[in-house]
């Protein structure tokens, strides 16, 4: 049962490092994406003023395409943030449940450590 105790935390720890490196990839790219469709957004402001009807038609179809391609990103970063959200408050239930003494001491010395900081203040 120990083992398995000092398995699980070691393994949790390794899922939060996990996460956290996973995240970076995922906001770099959420990042460039963004600018590049402002970047578009831009190009397609400044040619509206010499487009013609279909020439503006067509620059309203891509900019709603950008904007739909957008959504769908951002709605699965939402998702991708959620799940990885109620794994990380299951796992911190899980640990409170399997290791009260210890989760209390935590809390107890962070809210020392808060107290003196804000002491300080």
């Amino acid at each position: 049962m120990q083992d398995n105790t000092q398995s699980m935390s070691t393994g949790g720890n390794g899922s939060i490092a996990q996460m956290s490196k996973s995240v970076s990839p995922d906001l770099d790219q959420l990042a460039h994406d963004f600018r590049q469709f402002i970047a578009d957004c831009e190009t397609l402001f400044h040619n509206a003023t010499t487009l013609s009807g279909a020439g503006a038609s067509v620059a309203r179809v891509q900019l709603s395409e950008g904007m739909a391609a957008a959504k769908i990103k951002f709605d699965a970063i939402r998702m991708t943030a959620t799940d990885r959200a109620t794994r990380a408050r299951d796992a911190t239930e899980e640990y409170v449940r399997r290791e009260p003494i210890k989760a209390i001491a935590w809390a107890a010395g962070a809210g020392a450590l808060l107290g003196l900081m804000m002491g300080r203040r």
